[in-house]
């Protein structure tokens, strides 16, 4: 049995994964959320989201000890922990990844964050679930070969729905089965 292993890390992203246009839940919230950028700049962000989603991701960390990750464009001004966490009332905690000179990179859309889990990766190499509406899909090979070896879920979301019930059964297993390596 490892000693120590390091724990499961969830790198989440925002927009089209907890903020959805349409989550398919029965409850389901919105509102807007403030976010100041000092100097008298601000502004407010819709965020619409359905609490089932936060509430069973915030069980899932529980349960199998998973690290939060924040890596979404909502970390500018720590506003994932500082603002988006309190409006959700859940996913409190964790870390931010922001990486505000790839954002403006011409490599396309979601590079910053594939370059952030393979930096934190090879910094820390831990098993991960990366979920992320347009990233995933497109720097998931990326990221598949630079974390080789490393049990990983990579789960991409449809903007309008966000994370879906199919997607929290996914993120289940896959930490029972790493639950399961550690103890075997």
């Amino acid at each position: 049995m490892p000693s120590n292993p390091a724990p499961t890390r969830l790198y989440l992203d925002v927009d089209g994964a907890i903020n959805a246009d349409e989550p398919p839940f029965s409850d389901v919230k919105s509102t807007r959320v403030q976010i100041e950028y000092g100097g008298g700049m601000m502004s407010r962000e819709p965020l619409t989201w359905a609490p089932e989603v936060v509430t069973e991701l915030d069980a899932l960390r529980e349960e199998f000890g998973v690290e939060l990750v924040w890596l979404s464009t909502w970390n500018e001004m720590h506003a994932s922990m500082t603002r988006l966490a309190p409006a959700l009332g859940g996913l409190f905690g964790g870390r931010a990844i922001m990486d505000a000179d790839a954002v403006s990179s011409d490599r396309g859309r979601g590079w910053w964050k594939a370059q952030s889990i393979i930096a934190d990766q090879e910094f820390s190499p831990a098993p991960f679930v990366w979920v992320d509406d347009e990233a995933v899909m497109a720097h998931g090979g990326m990221v598949d070969e630079a974390t080789a070896g490393t049990p990983s879920l990579k789960l991409t979301t449809v903007y309008e729905h966000g994370i879906e019930r199919l997607h929290l059964a996914q993120m289940r297993s896959f930490l029972a089965e790493q639950t399961q390596r550690q103890v075997a």
